[in-house]
Formats: C-alpha cells, structure tokens, sequence
C-alpha cells in the first residue's frame, strides 16, 4: 500500500480524539491526522466560529498547513464533518490532490435536517435530545449547571447545531472525486443517503453499517477494515 494521509474532521460537537478507536486499527503505512474545531478539545481556549463558513475555512487552513506531498491525499469525514469536507473539496480550498474521500453520518448537503428545530430547544431540553443521540451519555440535570460540563461538553455541541443549523448550500458544485458514503439506516435512511449522488460529478459507493449515528464508536475495527480495503484498492 502506498504511504497516506487520512484527515479527519469531527462530528458536531466532537474532538480530534473521536477518531482514536479508529486509528488503532488502520495499518502502518497510513498516517490519520484528525482535526479540533476552534473551541473544542486541545483548542478549547479559543472562540466558536461565528459561521460555519469559518469553520469550512478553519479546516481547509488545518489541513493545508500539514499535508505532506510525498504522500496520497485522503479526507474522512463524520456526520457534520462530511458537510464541512464537501464544501472543503467544492470551493477549492483543499491545495493537494485528493485520491478518495470517505464521508459519513449526515443528510446530504442543502437537504433539510433536524439542526434547525433542535437549536429551537432550551438548554435542558436540547441536552436529552442530545442523549438520544448518544451524543451525551447519561448525565443529571444539574450538570447544566456546572461551568466545566457547559464549556467542556455542552456548549462545544451547541455551537456546532447552530452553525449546521445556518448552512445554506450556496452553488451547485459536484467534486470529481472518488466518495465513500457510510450510513446507518437507524439514523440517515438509504434513500436520504443516495441523495449524495448528486453532489458528486461521480457515484458515490454506499456501505450501510450499525444502526445508530455513533456506529464510527461502535464498530471502529469494522469501518477501520472498509477503509483500509479501499485504500489499496
């Protein structure tokens, strides 16, 4: 297998470290460099963006200032990190050569989702919400009230429902790059999962795996295995 790359970019609310299951599991020769958003995990000492175009931005500046040249170009990204890795790929803002991208977890970009009503909802409410998800795990109601759960936990999540909850898909560009889409019927059907079809000048392959949006947490050795076959494909 030729030497790689495999940026990775979280989903909301989430750390570099999310992609830590993973990793052990993929081989030597590729190399997984994973981002933190601003104001989550080891740079939670800065401000949340004020859009998610920041945010696309922020990325594609991470990712620019640490790919190396000598080796293939791979970017995965999970739930809201698909949508920031698209408008990453789209807008031209990624300077190497892409060979695959593997996206995951989310609604096709410009399609309606959930963020909107959710963002909606107090804090205590929103916080069950996220529970449901397996975003939380399970947790007292008074920790809403603890300043180390907000700005550790709580707050981080929030911002990034309000930045996905703002999203506008703005142009109709399709990427001429090779797409893995991993979904879970349980939390994006297939028929919502094939709308990424048409965000790609290629079809994309679909690969169905668990049954709940945290599958990357549930089954790493698994996904790591999907990955890694595509890779010395």
């Amino acid at each position: 297998m030729d030497k790689i790359q495999l940026f990775c970019i979280p989903y909301a609310g989430g750390n570099a470290d999310c992609f830590d299951g993973l990793k052990k599991y993929l081989p030597q020769e590729v190399e997984l460099v994973a981002f933190d958003y601003a104001g989550h995990g080891a740079r939670g000492g800065e401000d949340f963006y004020p859009t998610f175009d920041d945010m696309v931005r922020d990325m594609a500046m991470k990712l620019n200032g640490c790919f190396k040249p000598e080796r293939k170009t791979v970017i995965f990204g999970y739930s809201m990190g698909s949508v920031v890795v698209y408008e990453m790929v789209a807008r031209g803002l990624v300077k190497a050569e892409i060979t695959r991208l593997f996206l995951a977890a989310h609604e096709a970009p410009g399609e309606d989702w959930g963020s909107a009503e959710y963002v909606k909802l107090d804090d205590l409410a929103f916080a069950h919400k996220m529970m449901e998800f397996g975003g939380f795990d399970k947790f007292q109601d008074r920790f809403l009230e603890n300043r180390h759960f907000r700005r550790m936990f709580f707050e981080p999540i929030r911002q990034d429902y309000r930045l996905i909850a703002d999203y506008k898909r703005n142009h109709d560009i399709r990427p001429d790059v090779p797409v893995t889409f991993f979904y879970a019927p349980g939390d994006v059907c297939r028929e919502d999962a094939l709308k990424w079809s048409s965000r790609f000048a290629e079809e994309p392959e679909y690969i169905e795996i668990g049954n709940n949006h945290f599958f990357i947490k549930e089954y790493p050795m698994e996904l790591a295995e999907l990955i890694t076959e595509r890779l010395k494909m």
